[in-house]
């Protein structure tokens, strides 16, 4: 790409990355992308771009730290993927890039596109504007060239891009949440997915052949017990290497299934999710009979899959969930209750059935068990 010199020539830029929630990649490979459009910036300019990451570690070995990493010296500046275009707080590099620009560190800055800053122009205008109309910043867009704080009319065009971009982006968040909620109704939820015959573990080429007996699991969790654990500060599992040892796991598998059924037990649900597991097992096993032999298709097949997606938030939250985006707590019906037959017939649309109801209700406070909370949301 060639740059105007006039515009870039001895200016000092600083690149800003950053990958919306639902984008596909990564800001590594958005790094990738414009290289060579960097090389020929800092040939144009006459200034060095420092290649050294500011913010989010972009190979993601480390957890964020913003006391650490925004202040890291470097002019790649990266927010990461899942950073939305939409709230100022939640885009700490980018405030701190903003930060170092008002102390004079930088001319300006580089991005991709436009719509890494924001595709929503009210969230451009408060984010940017005063950088290139009051303090004679400019900002490169390497997708077009366009440059904004050169000329007003680029200002206006832009403004007509990012209003497009920002409907676009609001419809797709709605119909993701739209989606969310579809699914949520016909009983799928992210979460936890017991080893069924069939399970394929994450990294797996094959799936399992043989279903992994949590009943005997949790019945050898409770014969060793518990014991206080001055480390932790709270009771934990006895043994759990030699638990996780009799089933191919760890200690920490151990630990983290004995916490979860005690979780289950306490909340009245543990013999009704080990009944329904039991059985869709033996559903597995019944279809493998019926079609003359067990193998890939049938661990695969679409009743089986129809079960699944039906009670992927069952057995997950088998006593409800609070949802931390929505703050509303969700109770997922019974599999046995409904019957695995009629599951496998709803072709991923359990609502169908009139006696298929998931509970969905504002959450109205109230203490909760570890085990009705998403992860992301607990201290």
């Amino acid at each position: 790409m060639k740059f105007p010199k006039e515009v870039v020539k001895g200016k000092k830029f600083a690149v800003y990355l950053r990958k919306s929630e639902g984008e596909g990649g990564s800001t590594a490979a958005q790094l990738e992308r414009i290289k060579r459009d960097l090389i020929a910036l800092e040939k144009a300019s006459g200034r060095k771009i420092n290649r050294s990451i500011v913010g989010k570690d972009i190979k993601k070995k480390r957890r964020f730290s913003a006391d650490r990493d925004l202040a890291l010296k470097g002019d790649v500046f990266n927010e990461g993927e899942k950073a939305t275009g939409f709230k100022t707080a939640n885009r700490p590099v980018f405030l701190e890039l903003l930060r170092r620009i008002e102390e004079g560190q930088y001319d300006g800055i580089v991005v991709e596109s436009f719509d890494r800053i924001s595709r929503d122009i009210l969230g451009l205008a408060h984010l940017a504007l005063p950088i290139w109309r009051e303090d004679g910043k400019v900002i490169l867009d390497l997708s077009t060239g366009k440059v904004l704080g050169v000329d007003r009319e680029e200002e206006a065009l832009q403004g007509i891009v990012s209003l497009a971009g920002s409907l676009t982006k609001v419809a797709e968040i709605k119909k993701s949440d739209k989606g969310l909620k579809t699914a949520i109704d016909d009983g799928f939820l992210t979460g936890f997915i017991p080893e069924h015959i069939g399970y394929k573990a994450p990294g797996k080429k094959v799936g399992r052949n043989t279903a992994l007996d949590y009943r005997r699991a949790w019945a050898l969790m409770q014969a060793y017990g518990e014991s206080f654990n001055k480390r932790a500060g709270r009771n934990t599992l006895n043994k759990p290497s030699a638990i996780g040892a009799e089933f191919g796991k760890d200690n920490k598998w151990a630990s983290l299934y004995y916490a979860k059924f005690k979780n289950w037990e306490e909340l009245g649900v543990l013999d009704a999710w080990l009944d329904a597991y039991d059985a869709l097992n033996a559903y597995i096993v019944a279809l493998g009979e019926q079609s003359g032999g067990f193998g890939r298709r049938v661990k695969e097949s679409r009743p089986v899959g129809n079960i699944l997606y039906a009670t992927r938030g069952f057995f997950a939250y088998p006593a409800g969930v609070l949802l931390a985006k929505d703050n509303e707590f969700v109770k997922f019906p019974q599999p046995l209750a409904i019957g695995l037959d009629r599951l496998a017939l709803t072709n991923e649309s359990a609502s169908d059935l009139d006696d298929f109801v998931v509970e969905r209700m504002p959450y109205d406070g109230r203490e909760l068990n570890v085990a009705q909370t998403q992860p992301r949301a607990r201290k």
